[in-house]
């Protein structure tokens, strides 16, 4: 049972930003992400935003569209609106890569 809670709780999250990729609008990652994992999200926007402005975050900062962005871009995809939108494997290939640097960087603040 725990199993399937757990499965239930990561399903939601990828379903979630599968959705917030298409509608951008005013809903706070804080629907998704704690408060601490939001500043990590935006340590990360430097590093995944390219150089041109088609692959910049288009979307306004702290909502869950630019949460889904950063994901996405961690998961593999490229930024390009030419290209296909990343789908629920792209979300969870980022989601689970973003929690392993949560981790990390969790144990690098406490050192």
């Amino acid at each position: 049972m725990n199993l399937g809670v757990l499965a239930l709780q990561v399903s939601m999250k990828i379903l979630q930003l599968t959705q917030a990729r298409d509608n951008p609008g005013t809903i706070s990652a804080e629907a998704t992400f704690a408060p601490l994992q939001k500043l990590l999200l935006a340590a990360l926007v430097s590093r995944y935003e390219g150089k041109t402005e088609k692959q910049k975050n288009p979307f306004p900062e702290n909502t869950l569209s630019w949460a889904a962005w950063v994901i996405a871009r961690i998961g593999g995809w490229k930024g390009y609106r030419s290209q296909s939108t990343p789908g629920p494997i792209t979300m969870y290939r980022g989601l689970a890569k973003f929690d392993h640097l949560w981790e990390a960087w969790n144990l690098m603040k406490d050192v």
